[in-house]
C-alpha cells in the first residue's frame, strides 16, 4: 500500500529534490537520481531532420537543433525510453517540434502531434493556475486560512518530537502553492494514534469507487502535518488540498472550473482528468524502466478511459504536448493568449517569486523558481516544462516512463539552451554551505549524516558511494564534483 501512494514523490523527487535547493540553479542537479543509461549505439547511424523557417523565426541554431534530432533517436534506439515528444518556444514562434520512437512499441504506434500523455505531477501547475483565476477575483487572499472555506483544517495538528501538538498557524492557499503546509506523502513515524498511517489511509480512498475530494480532504485533515505550516518544505498533498478548496470556494466540481476558466479559454482541448473512448487510440502507453536499455509494459493505477469522482490535482490529468504549449505561452504573456486573459499580469509574476521561507530552496506558486525568470516543473512518468522570461522561451518534453532514470531528458535540455543561444552559468551549486544547509534540513536525528529515512530512497541510493547506509557531506561534494564536470 504505501507504495501505490508513495510512488510520485519517489520518483519526481530523485529529481526535484535538489532542483529546488535555492542558490543551486536546477539544471546543474538534473542528473540526480538519473542513472547514465544504456550504451547509446553510434551518431553516425542516424540522421537529423530538416529545420527551417520556424527554427529561423525563432532564433534557434539549426546546426545544434541536428544534434537533439540524433541524441533523441540514439536514445530510444538503446531503450532509455519508448518515445518521445519535444517542444522548443522562442521569441513568440513554436521553432522545433519534434516526436521520436513509439507511443506503443507492441502495437507499432509511433509518437505523434496529438498523442495523449499522463502529465503527473506535471498537473500540478494548471490547478494552482486555476486557483489564481479565483484570487484575482477577490474569491480569497494567499494568506487567509483555508479552514474559512475547509472547516475540516480548523485544527490542524503536528508530529512534533513524538506527540501531537496544535499547529502554530492556519494552513493558508499560499503554503499549499508553496508545498509549505507541512502535508507530505508517506508516513510519519511515531504517530501516537490508530489514525496515523497516512499511506493506508490515502490508499483505501484512491481506491474506494466514487470518493469525491470532499471526503478525501477530510480524511488527511485527521493526518498530522511534518511540520507547523509555514515553516520547511515538504513535497505532498498540499495541491490535492488546493483542488478541494478550489471546489469550495466556486462551488463546482475541479473539473468543471478548470474547464470553465482555464481549459475552454485556452483552447486546450485534449486536457483532462480522463481520456474519453474516441481519443483513447491517442493515449501514451506507458512503460516501466526496470534498468537501463530495459522498457516493459507498464501499468496505470486506475484507469484513465473512466472519468474518476476523485479529482486529484496534484497528478491526475492527461494532456498533450500542443495542449501544454497553450497553457506555457498564457504565463510568458503575462496571462493572456490570443485574446484572451486568464490571469492578472502581476499574478502571473507571482507566481515566479520564491514563497518559502526555507533559505535554501526557491519554490514559487505551483512549480519551482530560481528567482531569475526560471519556472517550471515535471512529472513522474518524465515529462517535464521549463519557462525563461528573461529570454522568451520554454521547452516542453514528454515520455511516459515509470521509473524514470534515463538521462534523456537532461540531454535535451542542454542542447535546447545551446539552440537558443542561451548561456547559462550555473554557478555556485551546492559548494560548502549548500551542503551543510542541505544536510541541516534533512538531518532529522541530528547525527551530521542522511539516511535512508531522511532522503527519497532513488536519490539516497545514487548519493551513498561507499554503500554504508548513510549519506555524509563528503559524499555530497564529491558527488556535486563528479557531476559538473
Amino acid at each position: 500500500m504505501k507504495a501505490r501512494v508513495t510512488f510520485v514523490s519517489l520518483i519526481v523527487l530523485p529529481i526535484c529534490l535538489l532542483i529546488c535547493l535555492g542558490n543551486t540553479q536546477w539544471q546543474e542537479w538534473s542528473g540526480v537520481g538519473v542513472s547514465k543509461g544504456a550504451p547509446l549505439p553510434p551518431a553516425e547511424n542516424f540522421k537529423p531532420r530538416p529545420h527551417g523557417e520556424e527554427a529561423t523565426k525563432a532564433g534557434l541554431k539549426l546546426d545544434v537543433l541536428q544534434k537533439i534530432d540524433i541524441e533523441m533517436q540514439r536514445h530510444v534506439a538503446a531503450k532509455n525510453v519508448a518515445g518521445i515528444s519535444a517542444l522548443i518556444f522562442k521569441n513568440g514562434v513554436r521553432g522545433y517540434f519534434e516526436m521520436f520512437g513509439w507511443a506503443d512499441i507492441e502495437a507499432g504506434k509511433p509518437m505523434t502531434e496529438d498523442t495523449i500523455f499522463r502529465l503527473m505531477s506535471m498537473s500540478k501547475p494548471i490547478i494552482a493556475v486555476a486557483a489564481l483565476t479565483l484570487y484575482d477575483e477577490g474569491k480569497f487572499t494567499l494568506d487567509e486560512p483555508i479552514s474559512k472555506y475547509l472547516p475540516e483544517w480548523s485544527e490542524p495538528k503536528v508530529l512534533e518530537n513524538g506527540r501531537l501538538v496544535p499547529a502554530r498557524r492556519p494552513i493558508t492557499p499560499r503554503m499549499l502553492m508553496s508545498h509549505s503546509s507541512g502535508l507530505y506523502y508517506g508516513n510519519l513515524q511515531g504517530i501516537p494514534t490508530q489514525e496515523g498511517n497516512l499511506a493506508a489511509t490515502m490508499y483505501w480512498f484512491v481506491r474506494r469507487p466514487g470518493v469525491t475530494l470532499r471526503e478525501f480532504s477530510e480524511a488527511l485533515a485527521k493526518q498530522p502535518l511534518k511540520f507547523h505550516p509555514g515553516e520547511g518544505y515538504e513535497y505532498g498533498h498540499s495541491i490535492d488540498i488546493l483542488g478541494r478548496y478550489i471546489e469550495a470556494v466556486a462551488g463546482k466540481p475541479l473539473d468543471q472550473v478548470l474547464k470553465e476558466r482555464l481549459f475552454v479559454p485556452l483552447k486546450m482541448v485534449d486536457t483532462d482528468f480522463w481520456v474519453p473512448p474516441e481519443k483513447v487510440h491517442r493515449l501514451c502507453k506507458v512503460y516501466r524502466q526496470p534498468q537501463p536499455g530495459v522498457l516493459e509494459p507498464g501499468r496505470d493505477t486506475s484507469d484513465p478511459t473512466k472519468k474518476p469522482t476523485l479529482f486529484l490535482g496534484g497528478h491526475g490529468l492527461f494532456s498533450t504536448i500542443g495542449d501544454y504549449e497553450r497553457f506555457c505561452r498564457m504565463i510568458l504573456n503575462r496571462g493572456e493568449l490570443d485574446g484572451v486573459r486568464v490571469l492578472k499580469p502581476e499574478t502571473v509574476d507571482l507566481i515566479f517569486q520564491n514563497h518559502l521561507k526555507v533559505p535554501t530552496m526557491k519554490y514559487g506558486l505551483g512549480g519551482v523558481v530560481d528567482g531569475e525568470g526560471l519556472y517550471g516543473w515535471g512529472g513522474a512518468y518524465g515529462t517535464q516544462f521549463v519557462i525563461e522570461r528573461k529570454h522568451n522561451f520554454f521547452v516542453i518534453f514528454m515520455v511516459q516512463t515509470q521509473g524514470y532514470k534515463a538521462p534523456t531528458y537532461p540531454v535535451f535540455l542542454s542542447l535546447a539552451y545551446e539552440a537558443a543561444g542561451i548561456s547559462k552559468r550555473f554557478a555556485g551549486g551546492l559548494g560548502a554551505g549548500g551542503v551543510a544547509n542541505l544536510i541541516k534540513q534533512r538531518d532529522k536525528n541530528n547525527d551530521g549524516k542522511l539516511d535512508r529515512n531522511e532522503l527519497p530512497r532513488p536519490l539516497f541510493d545514487r548519493l551513498d558511494a561507499i554503500k554504508d547506509g548513510f549519506v555524509t557531506e563528503d559524499e555530497l561534494r564529491a558527488f556535486w564534483r563528479r557531476d559538473r564536470k
